[in-house]
């Protein structure tokens, strides 16, 4: 009888053993190729995960690593737990694509049961450039204020800037303002490695010599600028060389260069001579950008101090062809709109006091957000005063933007006009503000043409050192019909001057500077880095009503559930487990 030998087993080893060897090389291809080819997919409808590629580009860039101290730690309410699980989720984003170079660490600034130690560190905090938001928070207890510090400050080598993570927006809802302070997260964490990495300052020119405004009335919003870019206050003169320079040894190799990135027109009060009109039109041709804040209304609240009535007269500035066309007119008239920020009026005296009143100045529009566009995306209300309107007209070529306009109940009085403040003592009827969506502020794009085209005479078309330019690189420029839109109050008697878009009345601060800053950053900006400010994400809020009826059949679905699913998993695998093992 021959005894058969039973190989099964040494099979069995063998097999395992090529399995374990094929999986272990599986693994170490993997971790291979994990190690040279890098992605991350975000499979979210918005691509809320996701940052762009100039954000990209410059976190690649970093030459050293970039520590944020982000003070959103600690127990406060789910809006807010939301907006700090954001920022995380961003930060690694960043981190993931900078190699590392992005560390950051989560704070509590109120951990400390000392108030005393407390205030010291929201005092460092303030000073540091972080504001703080105030909260009513419900407990158990009661209803108890909570102090949060919403906001980071970013460290790189010997620098330290501030961010403020939260955006504010008159009108809005907790919700629709913590949607928006996420969907400005990738721009804000963007925005500050750009500045605090910046080793080369660009350079912003504030035209002077027609009455523009002067160091005193733009002191603020250079101060916020000095960090970022060089500020020079410049005459024209009718010198041709004021904001671009000429090189070259002969008339042949001649070459004309900007002096400046950015040329600010704010509030001139003069007419404009065609030689200073022709150097800032090609500064313009040659590439420059320019913000321009015009009126073409002569109205102050000063004159109304000394009397109730005063004449609304227009301007004479010599710009209306030269503007008409590059794409843009402003119009000679003034917006009243029922949304409207308050001014003080002397309603009696009480005893040797004067009293006085808050009450809407229609001469006073609010901006609130309407466009989408990354410049006015996310920004609180912006005041203007003594508005201007514009119309989009001429070229067709040009790419316009309406960055402001005014609400849905405003009327346009043309100049000359009679301003009192009587006015105030009659309410506004809807019936006469009967105009919509009036645009105030616009940015124009493209390739512009020159106004002097055809104009100037063969000397100078000609003339090798003049370099006349007829039609502009690609470019672009914003034009505000409000020249006291940079303006910040001054207190003439002693020059101290309050932040650009204060209300000295009302103790509100309006969002004029972010708005200026932003529209600067824009023009100067040409790595398209403001353009990671224009990301949506939509709020999906619980149906409350529904909540409320259906709540006893969600309960019973997340309770009995996993329940029932469990005991039929279970008699599944107890039914195959019984045919499989019983003998027939």
């Amino acid at each position: 009888m021959t005894k058969k030998t039973n190989n099964k087993p040494v099979k069995n080893k063998a097999t395992d053993l090529t399995s374990l060897l094929i999986w272990f090389v599986l693994i170490l291809l993997i971790n291979y190729i994990g190690s040279t080819v890098f992605s991350r997919f975000d499979l979210t409808s918005e691509k809320r995960y996701s940052i762009s590629e100039p954000s990209k580009k410059l976190v690649e860039e970093l030459e050293d690593v970039i520590f944020f101290k982000v003070y959103l730690e600690g127990s406060f309410p789910a809006g807010f737990k939301r907006l700090r699980d954001e920022t995380k989720e961003m930060l690694d984003e960043f981190r993931a694509y900078s190699g590392g170079k992005i560390e950051y660490e989560f704070i509590n600034p109120s951990e400390n049961p000392d108030k005393k130690e407390r205030d010291k560190v929201y005092k460092i905090l303030y000073e540091s450039g972080l504001r703080p938001t105030d909260l009513e928070v419900r407990e158990e207890s009661g209803i108890s204020n909570k102090m949060i510090w919403p906001g980071a400050l970013v460290d790189f080598r010997d620098t330290e800037i501030s961010m403020q993570l939260l955006k504010s927006s008159t009108g809005a809802s907790p919700e629709v303002m913590l949607n928006q302070s996420i969907e400005a997260l990738e721009y804000e964490i963007a925005a500050a490695i750009k500045k605090v990495t910046s080793s080369s300052k660009g350079t912003i020119a504030f035209l002077q010599g027609h009455g523009e405004l002067d160091k005193f009335h733009t002191a603020d919003i250079t101060k916020s600028l000095e960090d970022y870019y060089n500020i020079e206050y410049v005459g024209l003169k009718g010198n041709i060389d004021a904001l671009t320079a000429r090189f070259g040894q002969d008339s042949t190799s001649v070459y004309v260069q900007n002096k400046y990135d950015l040329l600010v027109i704010a509030k001139p009060q003069s007419a404009y001579s065609e030689k200073d009109k022709y150097i800032i039109d090609q500064h313009i041709m040659y590439g420059g950008k320019v913000l321009w804040l015009i009126d073409q209304v002569t109205a102050e609240m000063d004159s109304l101090k000394t009397s109730n009535v005063t004449m609304a007269t227009s301007k004479a500035l010599n710009l209306e062809d030269q503007l008409f066309k590059y794409g843009i007119r402003v119009n000679k008239d003034l917006v009243q709109d029922i949304q409207s920020a308050p001014i003080p009026i002397v309603t009696g005296a009480m005893g040797n006091q004067i009293k006085t009143d808050l009450f809407p100045w229609n001469f006073y529009p609010l901006f609130l957000q309407q466009s989408k566009h990354p410049i006015t995306k996310g920004l609180d209300a912006i005041r203007g005063q003594f508005v201007n309107t514009l119309d989009l007209v001429g070229n067709n070529e040009i790419q316009r933007t309406v960055l402001l306009e005014t609400s849905p109940y405003t009327k346009v009085v043309r100049a000359p006009t009679r301003i009192s403040l009587d006015m105030v003592k009659f309410e506004a009827q809807q019936s006469q503000y009967n105009q919509r969506n009036v645009p105030v502020a616009a940015l124009l794009e493209g390739e512009f043409e020159s106004v002097f085209k055809n104009r100037v005479t063969s000397q100078i078309a000609n003339n090798p050192l003049m370099k006349f330019k007829e039609r502009s690189k690609p470019t672009k420029m914003i034009v505000i019909a409000d020249g006291d839109m940079i303006s910040n109050y001054v207190k003439e008697s002693t020059k101290e001057y309050y932040a650009l878009g204060y209300d000295r009345f009302t103790k509100k601060l309006y969002a004029n500077k972010d708005f200026i800053l932003n529209c600067i950053n824009y023009l100067i900006d040409d790595s398209g880095l403001m353009l990671t400010n224009s990301k949506s994400l939509t709020i999906r809020l619980l149906d409350k009503e529904k909540v409320k009826s259906d709540r006893i059949l969600w309960q019973t679905v997340n309770i009995g559930g996993p329940i029932l699913i469990i005991l039929i998993l279970g008699g599944v695998i107890f039914y195959v487990r019984k045919r499989k093992y019983t003998k027939h």
